[in-house]
């Protein structure tokens, strides 16, 4: 991660943290969510498996659903959670 990214993403972290005081609680799992797509955007080609590509296509997914469906998108996170968990598991 090069110093553009690091100042981007700490950025976003501070911010998100003072966002989640005064926001509604749904947005607090949503900025968490953007803290993923954005770290695997800064990634090295190679430097991570496709499989965390392939969940962020679900993820970017989930991100238009939190403004639109509280449920359907809490619904997804636990899938997404539990895609995760199989990876990293070995059961993929």
């Amino acid at each position: 991660m090069n110093r553009d990214d690091q100042a981007r993403m700490f950025t976003f972290l501070v911010t998100s943290a003072r966002g989640c005081v005064d926001e509604p609680p749904i947005y607090g799992p949503l900025r968490l969510l953007e803290a993923y797509s954005m770290l695997l955007d800064m990634q090295e080609p190679g430097e991570t498996d496709e499989f965390y590509y392939r969940l962020n296509e679900k993820i970017e997914v989930l991100k238009d659903m939190c403004m639109i469906d509280e449920g359907r998108f809490i619904d997804g996170l636990d899938r997404v959670i539990k895609e995760l968990t199989d990876h990293i598991l070995g059961g993929e």
